[in-house]
């Protein structure tokens, strides 16, 4: 949370997709990328024993970490499916197991109650790193937007106290990513790797600052 670098790119075309769907490699390749270098470097592993994750697939050293951290896991059937759209359930239990003295006590989402997540979803939402539908669901088996995994990402790491007057102009900017939209901020905060200061609670940008993404 102290080093404010880049963890999502863009897409040959410009876009960032904010409204777009994430797949698990993709998840994975995130939460790579934020380990630190020390935690990194002690787990990492190129091996496996998911039968559809091999060496040479650009998510392998990433999905091969995280298997052996304990961070992600397979489907029953011994596959990953990486690149199926992960769900509401599936990114909040990978972000709940970074956490392993957070508060489980069930909330009350509706439809939650028989999940195989329900306690990795009540650690995320008491932890304030995600939130339910005005209708009390959380709607777990959902596929998660791009937008939802970065604001919960930026929730997690701290990275949410951004506002408009925070930013920077030359900072990257997104033709769909538009200033009115709910997630603007949350997709700048993770798009562009910057150094902040705290200012009455709420951070500000001081400078950008290119990101070497781990590989």
């Amino acid at each position: 949370g102290d080093d404010h670098y880049a963890y999502i790119v863009g897409y040959p075309n410009g876009n960032v997709e904010p409204n777009g769907n994430i797949t698990r490699a993709e998840v994975a390749t995130i939460f790579f990328r934020l380990l630190t270098e020390e935690v990194r470097t002690a787990n990492s592993t190129q091996s496996n024993s998911l039968s559809d994750v091999t060496r040479g697939q650009w998510f392998n050293h990433a999905v091969s970490t995280l298997s052996s951290m304990g961070i992600v896991k397979g489907h029953n059937d011994g596959t990953f499916a990486p690149n199926a759209p992960i769900t509401r359930a599936e990114f909040a239990a990978i972000a709940a197991r970074f956490d392993d003295k957070a508060d489980t006590t069930a909330v009350d989402f509706s439809d939650i109650a028989s999940h195989w997540a329900k306690n990795e979803i009540s650690a995320a939402a008491n932890n304030g790193w995600i939130n339910g539908y005005t209708d009390g669901t959380f709607r777990p088996n959902q596929a998660i937007t791009r937008a939802e995994s970065m604001t919960l990402i930026n929730r997690v790491l701290g990275r949410d106290k951004l506002t408009s007057e925070s930013l920077l102009d030359s900072m990257k900017k997104w033709p769909d990513n538009a200033i009115s939209a709910w997630y603007y901020l949350a997709v700048q905060e993770a798009t562009n790797g910057h150094d902040s200061k705290d200012v009455d609670g709420n951070e500000v940008w001081t400078e950008l600052v290119e990101t070497v993404l781990p590989q």
